[in-house]
């Protein structure tokens, strides 16, 4: 399979993984649209360490070679790579301990983050892209 087929793969389930964190939002499910937004960075964030021939085995090396390979060498905004580690602390939080509480405003300020961070990474995906093609 080709590395542009597998990069838009993955930015097909981030924008899936988006909708579905919108969508349990809107019914009170916050520690589970946390989780969905945070996927859906997660998935952008393989994708164009994808299109940079770039394989990371877990979570946290995929966030090292994000923060190496496109906030670095691609000079993106660090504001991302925060909204990045934030929303896998409150993935974790919500997912993991069972006391945690995720608020309402959390939620939403992970899924803006996120639809901002998807929005930023294919800017990004395109003009790498179009270094590559010469256009």
């Amino acid at each position: 399979m080709e590395v542009s087929e597998i990069t838009e793969q993955q930015l097909k389930i981030a924008w899936e993984r988006l909708d579905a964190a919108k969508y349990l939002f809107d019914g009170g499910f916050y520690k589970d649209s946390v989780s969905r937004a945070y996927y859906s960075m997660y998935h952008a964030a393989v994708a164009i360490l994808t299109l940079k021939n770039i394989k990371a085995r877990r979570h946290s090396g995929v966030l090292r070679m994000f923060g190496l390979h496109v906030i670095q060498e691609e000079d993106m905004e660090h504001y991302y790579a925060k909204a990045l580690k934030f929303a896998k602390q409150e993935h974790e939080k919500g997912d993991y301990d069972i006391f945690a509480e995720i608020s309402e405003e959390e939620a939403e300020t992970v899924i803006d983050d996120a639809e901002k961070f998807l929005k930023r990474i294919e800017e990004m995906i395109e003009k790498i892209e179009e270094g590559a093609t010469g256009g």
